[in-house]
């Protein structure tokens, strides 16, 4: 009896176990080294005398001759995308290494003389060429793996991605648009629309880029400006962007200004990743369903609608190094208050022999400058050791000239950075035009204690010290002639501070922030600071987060202090990784007096794709409420709010989204950022792109996935989860490394056929043995025969005809003729046909 059971349990068991054998073999990665697998066929359930011929499992790297288009990668380090002939006999084909591929590999000069030497044939073979090396290939994701010794190549460092692999991207023109409209209803009725506009056209490897914004107030009506419009390239060769048109100086040693000419300036993005050395992360709290700008010196540059509670933006286009931003946050009820963002870099230390330029000339365009005189902007930075890097620049423009040079030093205490600059404005009727400004910046992580002086900044300037931005001001026209720039107030010392501590894993973080300033033509000093602490907790069996925060600011003309103290805790009301977050929260004090608010945010639907939000707070105003939803859908963005007070109701619409033209059509767009990709997929409508949130290919076979990272590898992966069972993606991961405002193309190869699950039976009524090959027409292999007769074949026509093979005898294979039922009638996830499969030059029954 026992000995019976464990035959039948073998006859169950060791089919599937040699299948899971089998098809691991099959689908393995191969290498041209790797030792044959011996298989037993004498655990395959076959008829007395029937052979099986097990031997094309024995490699994993069967590949029939012919090109292929695969990544590249030398010794795990990717070397780029490319076409490859495979040659050689039967399934057996190995990659041919021609001269452009060996150029590529960065041999040393040595090993690159003796591939040359080695070379002979139409296909030459790693191994021959270097001694040592090998290859593997793994056909499902078509990658190409070389293996060669350390000996024959040049060092490279860490994320080096060879010039020659980046992609310069197709022909293509993009716009994304962001539409805000907003309306008050109350004592006094207010509306307005904001659209702000980038455009984009890449011919080759210039790109023209356009940015613009149109506002509409009903109390003011309409205003357009063009924030910049300008013709840009890259130049690997000088590793820099050429810039022709609108652009922004750096703000490294000088003010940040607008100007329309040239600029020529190094791009560090060129750099491999761990050789790189910055727009900055504003934070704030929103009362209500509010409206935030971020502008600096007069140029908006980003508007937003935020929910109730702290808000985050991380997402502000680089217009410069420097530059102070001014954030203004427009309450639901019209209560507007702003705050200050410094925009400075820190300590200016660079690698040995590392440089960076940027050389500007044109004329000088700032929204309080309405002249068109020449402006020359010249600066260089040079790293000569670990412990110093040098700095110096220049800027030049009618009656005005600055000077400027510093030291960087990297010590055990600390990187500290020291820099005088030299100016002089000459300006009629200006007593004490020129004067010297000394900056002092130092940068320290403690890691025995996590603490982190991010910046910390000393300036003191003499009272002739002019700024660039002082003489644009004082070139503005006033009401009564030229702006007197003395009375906006000249800085004699600023001291900024920013310090991070973290207390360990049970006892959170703390931060502390501030700055202080004084003048040479007026008493009282400019003070505001902010301090907070942020920890977790376990409460009702959940992790509860908390935060304290504090700030005070005194103003230097009317000598006003103004304090706020913040504090909230938010816990999820769930344990999916979709419960809403609840969030209670305080406010004491500053513009809006002291409130309570209760938040209560969440998402939903797949890539939670939809976001809403429901609030209710109490004040000196009032009380108020509100909501707010959002859904971020593959072609756009759609928001919506609405705010109710005691004597007033807001509401607010907003439309998010992007279009691009490309050589395979027009293709729409969540969102874009600087340089983009995009996927083609022909017949994988619905497919995911796993590392694009909500970015699914389109009816036309195209996705677009926004925010690539230039000059570095960026993995694209395609979910096949969601695709009609008659098309397969022959690969589901590509890599790219495009180039700066690009748009470059990803091409997937997809296999439209139909599927079906046959039913295999031989005249006698037995079934083919199981691991046996089925192959369509063409002599591809379409699938292989399982348990009880049973295949699964994919990619096949409608009609046709399907040989089985199990051995290389005459009477090992049979055929069988098939017609499938047309597309719709069946409403199973395979059609399943039953067919008996006859010898050579038998007729053939076939039935649904």
């Amino acid at each position: 009896m026992k000995a019976r059971r464990f035959r039948s349990l073998a006859s169950r068991v060791f089919p599937r176990v040699l299948a899971t054998a089998l098809m691991s073999a099959w689908q393995a990665p191969g290498s041209a080294a790797t030792e044959p697998v011996e298989f037993d066929s004498r655990f395959l359930m076959r008829k007395p005398g029937q052979q099986v011929d097990v031997g094309r499992f024995a490699r994993g790297d069967g590949v029939v001759p012919g090109d292929y288009t695969v990544d590249v990668y030398v010794n795990g380090d990717w070397l780029g995308r490319r076409l490859v002939r495979f040659d050689g006999p039967g399934d057996q084909a190995v990659p041919c290494v021609d001269e452009e591929l060996l150029d590529q590999m960065n041999l040393t000069d040595a090993a690159r003389t003796a591939a040359r030497n080695a070379g002979q044939g139409a296909c030459t073979q790693l191994g021959s060429l270097i001694g040592d090396a090998s290859h593997t290939f793994d056909l499902s994701i078509l990658r190409l793996d070389l293996s060669v010794p350390q000996a024959a190549l040049r060092r490279s460092v860490q994320g080096y991605v060879d010039p020659r692999s980046w992609d310069g991207g197709v022909t293509s023109a993009t716009l994304a648009y962001d539409l805000n409209t907003y309306r008050t209803r109350g004592a006094i009725d207010s509306s307005s629309t904001y659209l702000g506009l980038q455009a984009g056209l890449n011919l080759g490897n210039w790109h023209l880029r356009q940015r613009s914004m149109l506002n509409w107030q009903s109390a003011g009506g309409y205003r357009y400006q063009n924030i910049a419009t300008y013709l840009q390239r890259d130049l690997p060769d000088l590793r820099g962007q050429l810039t022709l048109g609108d652009a922004f100086t750096e703000g490294i040693m000088f003010d940040s200004i607008g100007f329309r000419g040239v600029r020529l300036a190094s791009d560090d993005r060129m750099l491999p990743s761990s050789l790189r050395g910055y727009a900055p992360l504003i934070r704030g709290i929103a009362q209500s369903n509010a409206r935030v700008e971020v502008s600096q010196n007069g140029n908006k540059l980003y508007e937003t609608s935020v929910a109730p509670g702290p808000f985050e933006i991380n997402d502000l286009y680089a217009t410069g190094y420097g530059g102070e931003l001014t954030v203004r946050v427009t309450e639901a009820d019209g209560r507007v208050h702003s705050f200050a963002v410094p925009y400075a870099s820190v300590a200016q230390l660079l690698r040995p022999g590392a440089m960076r330029y940027s050389v500007a000339v044109g004329q000088a365009r700032d929204a309080l400058f309405t002249g068109k005189d020449m402006l020359v902007q010249a600066t260089v930075q040079r790293g000569f050791t670990n412990l110093l890097t040098g700095y110096a620049g220049a800027v030049a423009m009618r009656d005005y000239q600055s000077g400027l040079a510093g030291l960087a030093l990297n010590t055990r205490v600390g990187a500290f950075a020291l820099d005088l600059t030299q100016a002089r404005l000459d300006k009629a009727g200006v007593a004490g035009s020129s004067g010297s400004s000394a900056r002092l910046s130092y940068s320290k992580f403690v890691p025995s204690t996590f603490t982190n002086l991010t910046l910390a900044a000393y300036r003191f300037s003499s009272s002739g010290f002019r700024s660039l931005r002082d003489a644009l001001q004082a070139r503005a026209p006033g009401e009564d002639g030229p702006r007197d720039f003395l009375a906006a107030g000249r800085r004699r010392s600023e001291l900024q501070l920013t310090l991070n501590q973290h207390l360990g894993e049970k006892w959170g973080d703390l931060y502390l922030s501030g700055s202080s300033r004084d003048y040479w033509d007026r008493g009282g000093r400019t003070t505001q600071f902010q301090a907070g602490y942020n920890n977790r907790m376990r409460l009702f069996g959940t992790s509860v987060a908390y935060t304290i925060a504090a700030s005070r600011q005194r103003d230097g003309v009317t000598g006003r202090m103004s304090n706020q103290i913040y504090a909230s805790m938010s816990l999820p009301l769930g344990r999916s990784p979709q419960a809403p977050m609840l969030s209670l929260a305080s406010t004491s004090g500053g513009p809006g007096g002291s409130m309570q608010q209760a938040l209560l945010n969440g998402s939903a639907l797949e890539d939670n794709s939809l976001s809403y939000g429901l609030s209710a707070s109490r004040g000196q105003g009032g009380a108020m409420a509100g909501g707010n939803v959002q859904y971020r859908a593959r072609a756009g963005t759609v928001s919506a709010s609405l705010s109710r007070g005691s004597s007033y109701t807001q509401y607010a619409m907003g439309l998010r989204g992007a279009v691009v033209a490309h050589p395979g059509g027009v293709t729409l767009a969540n969102d874009l950022g600087e340089t983009v990709g995009i996927v083609e997929a022909k017949d994988a409508k619905g497919a995911r792109v796993t590392n694009a949130p909500g970015v699914r290919v389109d009816g036309r076979g195209y996705a677009v996935i926004p925010y690539l990272t230039p000059y570095a590898l960026n993995s694209v992966e395609l979910d096949p989860k969601g695709l009609p069972l008659d098309v397969e993606l022959s690969a589901t991961r590509a890599r790219i490394a495009p180039r700066a405002n690009s748009v470059v193309m990803v091409r997937f190869a997809t296999v439209a056929g139909r599927s079906a699950m046959v039913t295999v039976a031989l005249p006698d009524g037995s079934h083919p043995p199981f691991g046996a090959s089925v192959r369509d027409a063409s002599g591809a292999e379409v699938g292989l025969v399982g348990q009880g007769g049973r295949a699964l074949v994919r990619g096949v026509a409608d009609t046709g005809s399907l040989d089985i093979r199990w051995g290389e005898q005459p009477d090992a294979r049979c055929r069988l003729d098939y017609r499938l039922p047309e597309r719709g009638q069946s409403s199973l996830s395979y059609f399943h046909l039953k067919a008996v499969c006859t010898m050579p030059e038998v007729s053939t029954a076939l039935r649904p």
